[in-house]
């Protein structure tokens, strides 16, 4: 039998049919049972039956026919989505037709099944279930991640009022006041010992209308039998509490029936120390929605930490002194602090930590990040990478935020060989395997990195530092995920620049040429386009790794004016091919989001083009990132839309890795869906990646759309693609990127005729 997906509690499935006949209505049932579910059903047939239904119990599945009596199926759809938008919708029907239901999947359905082939059946609905799973999941990890968010904020408010308020209580006063208000604790109170007295006063609350003095000081036991309440024990153990339920909670909590009464459900405590003193306690309440978990009691963790450490400066007046060592956005270290706390590990010797390994790891294109959301979710990723590490590294001591996406850490390892360092690398990578979700888009964030060893690579905290990035800067230039320092790598530095310097002229002295990759229409086995790629003619070192010098021009601002050259040589070469009697050819020409977001754009490329614009044959169309629609992108789509009635088709690039506003998709201008290397790469045995890649095709298909697969390497890839209707395929198990002449010789010798991965290998030959 096959393996399903349950309803979230294990219950059986709950399905209503909108249907009128009940031996088709039974007979589906019949199928599902057949197939493993456990079901329940209930069959309505009118509008006001499927209301009270949907009113008074959620179900897991509907069912619908698409023409009843008094009663059509896009009229149920649309009930659907208004009374149980979460619930997936499937049309099973013997009269829906192509175009209506075309239709109805831009309206919301997930599939529609004929009657005539009810085989389909079983999968659609697996296929429905899972996506409806795997909605739930992410909306429960977009609220966790709002939570930490509201948390993170307060945090980068409470390192503000540390520069802007030089009186104590004053600040554990707004410190409150942020925690209630911005982190949205329901409760929040900080507490002061004295020392000679062992009684603890408030200095600070928010939330606290329901006690008649929440200013009333309170004893510290000097036992545990002595405990009178929850912020008492802290300070006395000086170890945090968090507590998930106020009600089951075993501990002592002074005023457990009031805080339940006003609606307190879980507690975090945590202690503030002076000299690794306690010296007061912070506690903070959510509401009877939210309990506090671990990730987000790490950011509390660190909110007491800063007010710790705050507390030895805030009576000297000296506020902003303690925040120089902190970066705001982030809370964690600054360099100087990072380097003094390395410097501190050192000075202890080297009898338990016989090896200490500096990384400093940087987030690849985050300036493009910047460009196509802008800097505010630039600043918010930022954010969610110092969460993530604070929860893969407890101890914030080994972290810093060196500016910009650059971060650093600190480990202790006993192993001397380079497997050591890509575990090392790996370790820290595996924090960034999730895709970050950022004001409500999925962003991927990768990593380079580079790695110092002490003693081997430096006996000083700044020389490791420095040296670990050389090793940074070594890896972004070579494509390298990871490096660790030589002692060389000091002197590429110099080279480095002497290669930027090389690339300014590289423009002016025709040293950069195109390769093309054909892409292969599914169908035919005919070529259907090719794509232009840069490659760089470097005198010195010939022929040059894009991903050498494509961060270079980027950093070098020469971006633009080299896409320009791109796009002027792509149409060249076709008019050329054009001149030879070859046969017809697309090309198509990424353009970036900065170029994208130009003025006058469209103009320009038109310009370029030429009559290339209007052949329906030969012509250059354009592909453009997911980024580039994200934010305002009113001008972007007015440019895309005037290329697109000049001839020229759009394409979007890497689809899939980032967020597109699927609700969107259908307005704009696109005719082309390309699937990226990363599922392609991981069919047909990752799940997710065929869900993913099976989804893109249908939506794809239902908005008119082609739909391109990259990276395709292995034969067993193209069948899958072939089997799920993909329309065409490109990637090395066609072809490498082709120099002019190569793909001309291509062209001259197969280009009518049909071609598979292997008669492509031997035409090249």
């Amino acid at each position: 039998m096959d393996t399903h997906t349950d309803p979230p509690s294990g219950r059986p499935l709950r399905v209503l049919l909108i249907e009128d006949s009940q031996s088709d209505a039974e007979l589906a049932m019949w199928r599902l049972k057949q197939a493993g579910y456990v079901c329940t059903f209930r069959c309505v047939v009118n509008e006001i039956e499927m209301r009270a239904a949907l009113r008074a119990e959620l179900p897991d599945l509907i069912l619908s026919d698409f023409s009843l009596p008094g009663f059509d199926g896009m009229s149920a759809l649309a009930v659907a989505r208004a009374e149980a938008p979460g619930v997936p919708f499937i049309f099973l029907s013997g009269t829906i037709g192509e175009e209506r239901a075309i239709e109805a999947l831009k309206c919301g359905a997930i599939d529609y099944v004929l009657k005539s082939n009810p085989k389909r059946l079983v999968p659609a609905v697996e296929r429905a279930l899972q996506e409806a799973a795997l909605r739930r999941t992410s909306q429960l990890a977009e609220r966790q991640v709002a939570r930490l968010t509201r948390v993170l904020q307060m945090l980068s408010g409470i390192n503000s009022a540390l520069v802007r308020i030089h009186n104590r209580d004053e600040v554990m006063a707004e410190t409150c006041r942020l925690a209630h208000g911005v982190g949205g604790y329901t409760i929040a109170m900080l507490a002061l010992i004295d020392p000679t007295t062992r009684m603890a006063r408030p200095v600070g609350w928010a939330g606290y209308e329901f006690l008649p003095r929440p200013e009333q000081e309170f004893p510290v036991a000097d036992h545990e039998a002595g405990d009178t309440s929850l912020m008492g024990r802290v300070i006395r153990t000086g170890e945090a509490v968090l507590c998930p339920d106020v009600g089951s909670f075993p501990g002592v909590i002074h005023g457990r029936d009031k805080l339940i009464a006003a609606g307190v459900r879980s507690l975090a405590c945590l202690p503030l120390r002076v000299d690794n003193t306690p010296v007061g306690s912070f506690l903070c309440g959510t509401g009877a929605s939210a309990v506090i978990g671990q990730d987000e009691m790490l950011l509390l963790e660190e909110v007491a930490s800063n007010l710790s450490f705050a507390l030895q400066y805030l009576d000297k007046q000296d506020a902003l002194h303690f925040l120089s060592y902190f970066e705001p956005l982030t809370g964690l270290a600054k360099r100087a602090l990072f380097c003094e706390r390395l410097s501190r590990l050192l000075m202890r010797g080297t009898g338990t930590l016989p090896r200490l390994e500096v990384t400093v790891f940087d987030i690849t294109h985050l300036s493009v990040i910047n460009d196509s959301f802008g800097r505010h979710t630039g600043d918010r990723l930022l954010q969610c990478v110092a969460d993530r590490l604070k929860a893969h590294f407890p101890d914030t001591e080994q972290l810093a935020h060196l500016g910009g996406g650059t971060f650093a850490c600190v480990n202790a390892s006993r192993e001397h060989a380079d497997a050591e360092i890509r575990t090392l690398h790996g370790d820290v990578a595996r924090a960034f395997a999730r895709p970050f979700s950022v004001d409500g888009r999925e962003i991927v964030a990768e990593i380079k990195s580079g790695v110092a060893c002490y003693p081997d690579d430096g006996h000083e905290a700044n020389e490791l530092v420095q040296n670990a990035e050389a090793a940074l800067k070594e890896a972004k230039t070579s494509g390298e995920r990871y490096l660790h320092h030589r002692i060389e790598m000091n002197s590429e530095l110099a080279r480095r620049v002497g290669l930027e310097q090389r690339l300014r002229t590289a423009l002016d002295e025709g040293q950069f040429l195109l390769h093309y990759q054909p892409k292969i229409t599914l169908h035919t086995g005919r070529i259907a386009s090719v794509e232009a790629l840069l490659r760089w003619q470097d005198p010195e070192n010939g022929l040059t790794s894009p991903a050498v010098f494509l961060p270079l021009l980027e950093s070098a601002g020469l971006m633009a004016a080299t896409g320009a050259w791109v796009l002027r040589q792509a149409a060249s070469d076709c008019r050329a091919w054009r001149c030879k009697g070859l046969p017809p050819i697309r090309v198509a020409v990424n353009i970036s989001p900065p170029e994208l977001r130009q003025r006058n754009i469209a103009g320009e490329i038109l310009e370029a083009i030429g009559d290339l614009a209007g052949d329906p044959a030969w012509g250059i169309d354009i592909e453009i990132t997911e980024g580039a629609l994200s934010g305002d992108s009113s001008s972007c789509v007015h440019a895309l839309r005037l290329l697109r009635a000049a001839g020229i088709r759009i394409a979007i690039d890497d689809f899939g890795t980032g967020f597109s506003s699927l609700g969107r998709l259908s307005e704009l201008p696109i005719d082309t869906l390309k699937i990226d290397r990363v599922f392609t790469g991981r069919l047909p045995l990752d799940r997710r990646s065929c869900t993913l890649v099976s989804t893109i095709i249908g939506l794809a298909h239902a908005f008119d759309m082609t739909t391109v697969a990259e990276g395709v390497e292995t034969q067993v890839q193209l069948d899958y693609l072939v089997r799920e209707g993909c329309d065409e395929s490109q990637g090395y198990l066609h072809s490498r990127p082709l120099p002019r002449a190569e793909l001309e010789n291509w062209l001259v010798g197969v280009g009518s005729a049909a071609t598979g991965g292997s008669d492509l290998r031997s035409a090249r030959a």
